[in-house]
C-alpha cells in the first residue's frame, strides 16, 4: 500500500471513525495505526491498532499490540502500553510475543514491580527466541542484581553467556565478572 493511499485512509478515518472501523481488515487497521502514529495522531493510532488487536488475527493482532505498546510508552501512557504489550506477549507469535514480553518486563521494572518484571522476562526467556531470550537473561540478571539477589543474578548472567549470543553474552560476562 502506498503512502498516498495510507494518507487517504487516515483522512477518511478521521472523518468517520465508526463507519471506517467496520470496513477495515486487520492488516489495513495495523497499517493505518502505524500511519496515524507517525502523523502524531495517538488516539487515532490507538483506535486502529485496537481494531487489529480485537480481530485476533494471528499476525496482525500481536504486531498491533507490540506497536501500540511502543507508541503509548513513548507518550507516557504506561498503563496502556502495559496492556498492549501483555496482549502481544500472550500471543503465540514467534517474534512479537517474546519481544513484547521483554518490553513488558522493562515496564514492570521501571515501575518497581520486580515480581511481575521477573515473570515477563521469564516468558521471553522461555520462548527460546535466539535474540530476545539472551537479552532477557541479561536484563533478568540486572534486575536480580538490583534486588540484591546475587545468586540468581549470577545464574541469569551465566545463562546469557552460555547462550553464545554475540552481544548479550559478552555483556553478561562483564556483569558476571563484576559481581562480588
Amino acid at each position: 500500500m502506498g503512502q498516498r493511499t495510507l494518507s487517504g485512509l487516515a483522512k477518511a478515518f478521521k472523518r468517520d471513525r465508526a463507519t471506517f472501523q467496520q470496513a477495515i481488515d486487520p492488516q489495513e487497521a495495523f497499517r493505518l495505526g502505524t500511519s496515524l502514529g507517525q502523523q502524531g495522531d495517538v488516539e487515532g493510532a490507538r483506535s486502529a491498532y485496537q481494531q487489529a488487536i480485537d480481530s485476533g488475527h494471528a499476525e496482525h493482532a500481536p504486531a498491533a499490540g507490540f506497536h501500540l505498546g511502543l507508541l503509548l510508552g513513548q507518550h507516557d501512557d504506561i498503563d496502556g502500553a502495559r496492556e498492549a504489550y501483555r496482549q502481544a506477549a500472550n500471543s503465540a507469535h514467534p517474534e512479537y510475543g517474546p519481544t513484547a514480553a521483554r518490553n513488558l518486563g522493562h515496564l514492570y521494572k521501571r515501575q518497581g514491580r520486580g515480581r511481575q518484571a521477573i515473570a515477563a522476562y521469564q516468558v521471553a526467556i522461555d520462548s527460546g527466541h535466539p535474540d530476545v531470550a539472551p537479552w532477557a537473561m541479561l536484563y533478568l540478571g540486572n534486575l536480580f542484581r538490583h534486588l540484591g539477589n546475587l545468586a540468581d543474578a549470577r545464574a541469569s548472567y551465566q545463562s546469557a553467556v552460555d547462550s553464545g549470543h554475540q552481544k548479550a553474552g559478552p555483556r553478561a560476562a562483564r556483569h558476571l565478572a563484576d559481581l562480588p
